[in-house]
């Protein structure tokens, strides 16, 4: 079985590209969602399936592709998605998600929603920046640098507590629309974040 499952979007790459590559290991399964193949050249990675619809890149440069219509109700980052789950994945790490489309890049970081919720364990990376889902607690270990915010994806946050960071919440209810859990650092210490209702996306930056 495969280690995890890359999916190289189209959108920007950070500009320390060997951060990508050393994210990638052995047995990693990588997918290009159409001219997210132009990012694999950039990186110098060879996919193992190139997905989508084709309108960015020529078909028939590659061997193994899933072709769909142009017209269609998902985009190609979602039925790469659907591809990793028919194949049993659980780890999804996504590159090249944040792009100069505002409405492509929501919905690109909304699909850690469906991961999440399909059981799978779904992260964007766009070094130095990781963002994820956190249901219900998550565990930072020991981080002497970097900077992480807490942002509400449903209508409240109830109970959250924050320790080990530099600023510190306890069982506190934060609604969305609020800033209070912007832009929060690492100090050292032990930090974990819990909660008891809703769902929050993390933006970490790491230093």
């Amino acid at each position: 079985m495969h280690k995890k499952l890359i999916i190289v979007l189209n959108g920007e790459l950070s500009d320390d590209l060997e951060k990508y590559r050393e994210k990638k290991e052995k047995g990693d399964f990588v997918i290009a969602c159409d001219g997210g193949y132009n990012n694999c050249k950039k990186l110098d990675i060879e996919p193992d399936l190139i997905l989508g619809d084709f309108d960015s890149i020529d078909e028939f440069s590659f061997k193994n592709i899933l072709k769909f219509p142009k017209e269609k109700d998902k985009s190609d980052f979602e039925l790469a998605i659907d591809y990793g789950i028919e194949n049993g994945f659980k780890d999804f790490e996504i590159w090249g998600a944040i792009g100069k489309r505002l409405d492509h890049t929501l919905f690109n970081i909304s699909l850690l929603i469906k991961i999440k919720r399909e059981g799978g364990k779904g992260e964007i990376y766009h070094p130095p920046y990781k963002i994820f889902i956190v249901d219900k607690e998550f565990n930072f270990g020991i981080k002497n640098r970097g900077f992480v915010s807490f942002y509400p994806l449903t209508f409240e946050i109830k109970g959250l507590t924050i320790k080990g960071l530099k600023y510190e919440l306890n069982e506190k209810d934060i609604n969305l629309g609020s800033t209070e859990t912007l832009s929060n650092e690492f100090i050292g210490k032990e930090s974990f974040v819990n909660f008891k209702e809703g769902l929050i996306l993390v933006i970490l930056e790491e230093a």
